[in-house]
């Protein structure tokens, strides 16, 4: 057999080391999801091994294969409910965990314990970019996963005084502060995966990730999330329109509302029912300002129980988002999505097929959307046909293929 051959040969069962700053049942988001979802994919085949972070308040049950460690830093910043800190608080956090001495020296000694073949890093505030170099140095390939713009904005979601920051060329002075040495740092990475196009696209146009192997690796639904059939529709007189996520206005809720009101003002009715926690200062401004239109404030909701009391998902957001699952679990119900054209969300919504996208902040371009829908009711069921169709192509399965080969190519060229 020819050398090359050889070299390529499948590694039959790998030592992978997965790091992320939280991990279930600690939650926030999607990303925690998905590296579980990554982690329990890789697991039957081969040893995978978590180290997460952990308040020195948790008690979580401990479980084998995944290691929690205390936060060494000024304070646990991800607390559900926001926490007032000063300005000066908040910048020494950040300054720490741009190089975390603390944090590296936990992440060595979990790594030697364990002598990898590959380690697999997910968000990482709290951890600090700077274990890349430690990691390059002991020769441990790294693959890291884009859930966030955490590398280009303390942030992480490039959303700043009501506008975005960092689209263009140009980001603010404090993004390019506190994150200059994670740029520094991202030099030792081996390989990026971006759970869209568009996240990979940004980073890549700010000058990141030029020697690394990049790549796309969507996010996937569990067979959970992804029924047999669509959720079937419930008769309604009016066009119900639904949200899931935080209730604030870099997720763009202000901007739906205005164009309900504005579509409400031309005589068409709508029920919106609204799934989320915010601030409650501004969403009591909200119920005020908008309490003349149909609106349903549920609070915290399952995705399982929003499906069947909407027709059409609006997601508005005004901020960059990496991906947008709730998008892909609405069309695994069978619900289409109209989304703002930015970020990763248009990537999972086919324009005019399994639902329809926006100008962002448009609030005018979105009213047109919700009136197109409202005047052709079958209109919006045969998008979200489509939607539920092509939802079929984002399963586990796959994406779990795709990060273990990308796993071994990496492994491959350090032998």
């Amino acid at each position: 057999m020819p050398l090359a051959s050889i070299c390529k040969l499948r590694i039959s069962t790998m030592r992978i080391g997965v790091i992320s700053a939280l991990y279930p049942p600690t939650s926030i988001g999607g990303a925690e999801v998905m590296a579980a979802q990554l982690v329990n994919g890789l697991s039957p085949q081969d040893d995978v091994h978590v180290l997460t972070l952990e308040s020195v308040q948790s008690s979580i049950h401990q479980v084998r294969g995944v290691e929690r460690v205390p936060l060494r830093n000024l304070y646990w910043p991800y607390d559900r409910q926001k926490v007032s800190r000063s300005s000066v608080s908040r910048l020494a956090w950040h300054v720490i965990d741009t190089a975390n001495p603390w944090m590296v020296k936990v992440v060595e000694r979990w790594v030697r314990a364990h002598q990898f073949d590959v380690v697999c890093t997910q968000n990482l505030q709290g951890f600090s970019t700077s274990i890349w170099p430690m990691l390059s140095r002991m020769r441990m390939p790294v693959v890291h996963v884009l859930h966030d713009f955490s590398l280009l904005c303390p942030r992480t979601i490039l959303f700043r005084n009501g506008k975005l920051c960092g689209h263009g060329p140009k980001r603010c002075a404090e993004c390019r502060v506190l994150t200059g040495p994670r740029f520094k740092h991202a030099q030792s990475l081996d390989a990026v995966v971006g759970v869209s196009h568009s996240i990979l696209n940004l980073h890549q146009e700010h000058g990141l990730f030029q020697q690394a192997r990049c790549s796309v690796i969507y996010n996937a639904l569990d067979a959970q999330s992804m029924p047999a059939t669509p959720v079937q529709w419930s008769h309604s007189a009016v066009l119900r329109l639904g949200f899931l996520g935080r209730l604030d206005h870099a997720k763009g809720v202000d901007v739906l509302l205005g164009a309900a009101q504005l579509l409400q003002q031309q005589g068409i009715a709508l029920r919106l029912v609204l799934g989320g926690r915010g601030q409650e200062g501004q969403i009591a401004a909200w119920k005020e300002q908008f309490a003349d239109l149909h609106i349903e404030w549920c609070g915290h909701m399952a995705p399982s129980v929003l499906w069947p009391e909407i027709d059409v998902l609006v997601f508005p957001s005004a901020s960059m988002e990496a991906l947008g699952n709730v998008v892909l679990e609405a069309a695994a119900a069978g619900r289409p999505s109209i989304v703002s054209r930015h970020g990763g969300a248009p990537e999972l919504v086919e324009d005019g097929v399994t639902g329809a996208s926006f100008a962002p902040g448009d609030v005018h371009d979105l009213a047109r959307l919700i009136a197109q829908c409202h005047a052709q009711p079958g209109l919006w069921r045969q998008w979200g046909d489509a939607a539920f169709l092509r939802a079929q192509r984002f399963n586990v399965s796959e994406r779990i293929r795709a990060f273990r080969a990308l796993f071994e190519e990496v492994v491959h060229a350090y032998r």
